[in-house]
């Protein structure tokens, strides 16, 4: 059994933290007669659950819903913590590969294909994005996704770099959105994300091109292709959806 203080100690986390994970739920430990929190070994497991989580990027509340199972049945979670590691482990080495490369073009001790370039950048891939995917598709549609992606990795960032590297060569050269070459980059976008992630309903495809400009960090993303693929993107989607048999 371990007092608050070292409890905090032993995890890093602070007391003030550990006050107020007891008081919205997330991690109520035993109190004793004078009122001291008291954790025990199944207490620090439980955080060290709930550490992951927030490493990983999901919110206390999600946190908290994630962990409504029994506090003695943690495996899956940390099985389920263990993936995304590693998953996000695959990520970072791919990115510091590209990064090497770069580095080496900049010395002019090597050249680079624009698509070597972008290796790694991939919306698929950034973990960023995961609970936010989460919160609008569920966990178990993620989870999918992930089962889908796994051991594949590479292949699902060549297939969406490709199609955004294509619409950045297409909005260069000054095609129209209506173009039937860009119409084809949707259906082959769309085909990803069914192919690697879920099976994307037309509607929600159309969410997820207007979400390539609303959201921040996919704009600026995406736009690594080129300035202005963001929205030249969401606008090809727009009209691809729009022009789709109801």
């Amino acid at each position: 059994m371990y007092h608050i203080k070292e409890a905090a100690r032993l995890s890093g986390v602070s007391v003030k933290t550990l006050h107020h994970y007891d008081k919205i739920g997330l991690l109520v430990p035993l109190k004793s007669e004078n009122g001291y929190r008291i954790y025990s070994q199944e207490d620090l497991e439980r955080l060290q659950v709930i550490l992951y989580y927030k490493y990983l990027g999901f919110s206390l509340e999600k946190i908290a819903e994630l962990l409504k199972e029994k506090r003695t049945d943690l495996l899956p979670h940390l099985i389920r913590q263990l993936d995304y590691l590693t998953r996000e482990r695959q990520h970072l080495d791919t990115l510091i590969s590209t990064l090497q490369k770069t580095i080496q073009e900049q010395k002019g001790e090597r050249n680079m294909t624009i698509e070597e370039k972008f290796t790694g950048f991939c919306y698929q891939d950034n973990q960023k994005y995961h609970q936010e995917a989460v919160d609008k598709y569920g966990q178990e549609v993620m989870d999918q996704a992930l089962e889908r992606q796994k051991g594949r990795e590479d292949e699902v960032a060549a297939a969406f770099n490709k199609v955004f590297q294509t619409l950045a060569q297409n909005l260069q050269a000054g095609l129209p959105v209506a173009a039937n070459e860009n119409q084809d980059q949707a259906a082959k976008l769309l085909d990803a994300i069914r192919t690697y992630g879920f099976d994307c309903s037309m509607e929600v495809f159309g969410h997820i091109g207007k979400g390539y400009v609303y959201n921040p960090e996919f704009k600026e993303n995406i736009d690594k292709f080129g300035t202005g693929t963001a929205q030249y993107t969401s606008d090809v989607i727009a009209h691809y959806v729009a022009h789709q048999p109801k």
